[in-house]
């Protein structure tokens, strides 16, 4: 039963309110504030836990009475932290180690020299045969690639589509989401103007933020959450960028912010492509691979850097040199000669290999042993390893690039890991990929190069003309052997197709595979027949009837 308790201002109160009735309210709360406190812990050592109330949530156990927590929406907890987390991740990314290998590792398995488009459209539901499907599908990958594999589908002109997409996604990783527009930039030379135009996250924010996060209420009723406005029903609607970027200390540019829409009002189509991996309901911006194992990795760092000092500190020869009298003069010269020596402190010498010193009378040379035997680092390091390759969903053996194990222990690791390979992937492709061959399938069709009856007319037809399965790299293989025949296997019960293991054991394409084949076959079949024909019995050509 609650016990219901008046709280009156008493004598003091009254009178501070009389002077100042500001000082009155304050000290009046402050007493209330105190006495519910008070309650609230009477309260709840009268009554008996329950549930999560006698465990993780428990205030009372000894083992969790410090855990003092805070709580926030995902705007507090992750977007207002972004800044910070993406130049930390970018540190612990340019020192090498862990970090460095968890994110090209990624890259590496999820994009790795490419995720490849084959189009496959819903022939059935746009009332065509089989066969016509197979040749639109044919001139619709010959004139991706025309666009895809040249760096006019790049807005810097710098990379491929292939390679943008290693940029994007490492982009990802490394800041914790990255931005791609898709402007219009028509050129002679080229029959497309569709462009893709990265950047990097910190160009994303508020206005007047300085590169800082931050969360502003607008006019509407929505919010500006680090540089994505959204609407009062939580509706991403436009983009805030700067004409540069932030933290570029060498550029003399007055930092603007330009409001993009995120969706195009007649088109629908995006406007802004913002690639990230969300964690939480509402959450505008990503947050770096690395950064729920920051602290780890750093101190990781820290760590290693000083077993690798205290260990090279331990490989120098130190002496010590004690007199049985005080001489006035150093007991010992430098052994090089003047020009050779590398520094010039006085009370510092330079001794040489094989050389033979003489010492002043008296003076007695003490060897000092460094030596520094740490047995329990590697051990350490192996379980930190462990630790954070966990948290991160990546196997130690594959973080390290280590299979010591048997051939199941390995292939085990690798399967694991391939399930968050695969995920990554189809996050990326549905963010990244499928919107830019979506924008340059589009063009196509406008410009006539591709027909595509009912595109602009009916959001299904579109949708059947943009099937597209897309093909990146395959598992590592351990043992070819087991795999080629695990492939073989799955083709004969129909659970793939040659065109899919093709692209997944090798990323090769199955048909060009097919037309070299024939080639080769020919020419195989015409050198046995000229190594199996006894010289001097060469048919002679029949005469024409």
């Amino acid at each position: 039963m609650i016990k219901k308790v008046t709280v009156n201002p008493n004598l003091l109160e009254r009178t501070a309110f009389l002077l100042s009735p500001k000082t009155g309210q304050k000290l009046f709360n402050n007493r209330l504030h105190n006495l519910q406190g008070k309650y609230a812990k009477e309260a709840e050592a009268t009554m008996t836990a329950s549930g999560y109330g006698n465990h993780g949530a428990s205030r009372t156990k000894n083992s969790l009475i410090g855990w003092i927590t805070g709580g926030g929406d995902s705007e507090y907890d992750i977007d207002l932290n972004s800044a910070t987390l993406r130049r930390r991740a970018r540190d612990l990314d340019a020192g090498g180690g862990l970090a460095r290998s968890a994110t090209r590792t990624m890259k590496t398995n999820v994009v790795g020299s490419g995720i490849i488009p084959a189009p496959k459209i819903d022939f059935e539901a746009l009332g065509m045969g089989e066969e016509s499907a197979v040749a639109w599908q044919k001139q619709a990958k010959r004139e991706f690639a025309l666009w895809a594999e040249s760096n006019y589908c790049d807005a810097s002109r710098r990379s491929n589509f292939y390679g943008l997409q290693q940029l994007a996604f490492l982009s990802m990783m490394l800041s914790g989401d990255v931005l791609a527009l898709l402007p219009v930039k028509n050129d002679t030379r080229f029959p497309y103007s569709t462009r893709i135009q990265l950047l990097e996250a910190d160009r994303l924010g508020n206005p007047d933020s300085n590169g800082e996060s931050e969360g502003i209420e607008t006019q509407t009723g929505g919010r500006i959450v680090d540089g994505v406005e959204v609407s009062a029903s939580g509706e991403v609607v436009a983009y805030y960028i700067a004409n540069r970027h932030p933290l570029a200390n060498n550029d003399s540019r007055t930092i603007a912010y330009v409001r993009i829409q995120a969706f195009g009002t007649k088109s629908g189509t995006p406007n802004v492509l913002h690639v990230m991996t969300e964690e939480r309901p509402g959450q505008m911006r990503g947050v770096p691979f690395v950064a729920p194992m920051i602290e780890q990795l750093k101190q990781l760092d820290r760590y290693a850097n000083a077993e690798l000092s205290a260990n090279i500190v331990s490989s120098m020869f130190t002496l010590f040199l004690t007199q049985d009298e005080k001489t006035g003069k150093f007991p010992l010269e430098d052994a090089v000669d003047e020009e050779e020596k590398v520094t010039d402190d006085e009370g510092r010498i330079e001794l040489a290999p094989g050389a033979v010193y003489r010492l002043d009378p008296g003076t007695k040379p003490m060897e000092i042993s460094p030596m520094r035997n740490n047995s329990s680092y590697a051990d350490y390091v192996s379980s930190i390893v462990t630790q954070i390759g966990a948290s991160m969903e990546i196997p130690s053996e594959v973080l390290l690039k280590q299979f010591n194990s048997n051939y199941t222990a390995s292939r085990g690791a690798l399967l694991e890991f391939w399930r968050v390979v695969k995920v990554a992937r189809r996050n990326f492709v549905d963010k990244f990929c499928q919107p830019c061959y979506e924008a340059w399938l589009t063009e196509a069709v406008a410009l006539g190069r591709i027909d595509a009856p009912g595109y602009f007319e009916d959001a299904a037809i579109r949708k059947a003309w943009c099937g597209v399965e897309w093909v990146g790299s395959n598992m590592g293989i351990i043992d070819p052997k087991k795999e080629v025949a695990a492939a073989a296997q799955r083709i004969a019960l129909n659970l793939s197709t040659q065109e899919r293991e093709a692209a997944e054991f090798n990323g090769s394409d199955w048909e060009e595979n097919m037309v070299q084949r024939r080639k080769e076959m020919k020419a195989e079949a015409a050198l046995q027949a000229a190594t199996t024909t006894p010289p001097g019995t060469a048919q002679k050509p029949k005469a024409n009837p």
